[in-house]
């Protein structure tokens, strides 16, 4: 829009025209992308060794 005297405020100035400003929020080829990694270790605990005795049962 132009501000000289080719613009809307000047030419649609009280000329029976409202002049609005609306804001319209779009998606616009949005696309997710994970910023960070997490690494985690993992410990797994060996399961104790069963007692020979009792498979003698």
């Amino acid at each position: 829009t132009s501000r000289g005297t080719d613009g809307c405020e000047v030419m649609c100035c009280g000329r029976g025209y409202d002049t609005t400003r609306i804001k319209r929020i779009t998606k616009c080829e949005c696309k997710f992308k994970w910023c960070c990694a997490e690494s985690v270790d993992i410990h797994t605990c060996k399961a104790p060794k069963r007692a020979e005795w009792l498979d003698q049962t």
